[in-house]
């Protein structure tokens, strides 16, 4: 996701009191907050294409004066062009990385369709992201959520995922509309231990950016894992939690 702009030539201090010739305190730069910026660059984006209701009626998403309804998981996320805000449906304002994320998917220029079930390494543009994807997906769900087949199965029902026939344990979780994610573990044997994989629709390469494929990712499982889609009151929006 879009980062703010290190070379801000906002002055960052004043000189210490007292401070004479070329002697300064040093200057303590003011703390980034990447995700706010994000998020504004991502509104900015929204609102300047005005997608039409037939544009979001492809992406699974519909517009009620300025409010664009898009499902997300078991949740209803409102996009509100008017206030530039993103909220739950009777909860409150969504964690920001899911709001980002919502944004992007609804900037998609791109609608077309294609079911292909691949892994995050066929979209080449990912593919710099594999490193990273295996530890913080795949590891992380095997150490947390997938640490056992029932353990995966009772979080999946929970979300209201749908079981797929697979040779280990396969759910599909319908993030967004127009990106399913599955998830399959598989047992292992008496020299491997358990492993998974995360499956995706190919169309996900145009309806989402680069790393946003992994971000949906990470989204699944702090969902699975318990956490809400919406912000803890006391939530900063400096970092993805």
């Amino acid at each position: 996701m879009t980062e703010a702009n290190p070379n801000s030539q906002e002055p960052f201090g004043e000189p210490a009191a007292g401070a004479t010739g070329t002697s300064q305190a040093h200057p303590i730069p003011p703390r980034q907050q990447p995700y706010e910026r994000a998020f504004e660059l991502g509104f900015e984006s929204l609102l300047s294409r005005e997608p039409s209701a037939g544009h979001l009626e492809a992406l699974g998403a519909s517009r009620r004066g300025g409010v664009i309804r898009l499902p997300a998981l078991h949740r209803q996320l409102l996009v509100d062009t008017n206030a530039r805000e993103v909220n739950v449906e009777h909860a409150g304002r969504a964690r920001r990385a899911w709001a980002i994320l919502a944004i992007h998917y609804l900037c998609a220029q791109d609608v077309s369709s294609d079911a292909r079930e691949v892994s995050l390494g066929h979209f080449a543009d990912s593919r710099g992201y594999l490193d990273v994807f295996a530890k913080r997906i795949i590891k992380r769900f095997l150490g947390t959520v997938g640490r056992t087949a029932q353990q995966f199965e009772e979080r999946s029902h929970e979300l209201g995922a749908t079981r797929v026939p697979s040779t280990g344990v396969c759910y599909r979780f319908d993030v967004f509309p127009r990106v399913p994610i599955m998830i399959v573990r598989y047992e292992g044997d008496d020299e491997l231990g358990p492993g998974a994989n995360v499956i995706y629709r190919a169309d996900a390469e145009h309806l989402l950016p680069a790393e946003d494929r992994v971000v949906i990712a990470e989204l699944l499982l702090d969902t699975l894992s318990g956490k809400p889609i919406e912000e803890d009151p006391g939530e900063c929006h400096e970092g993805r939690d």
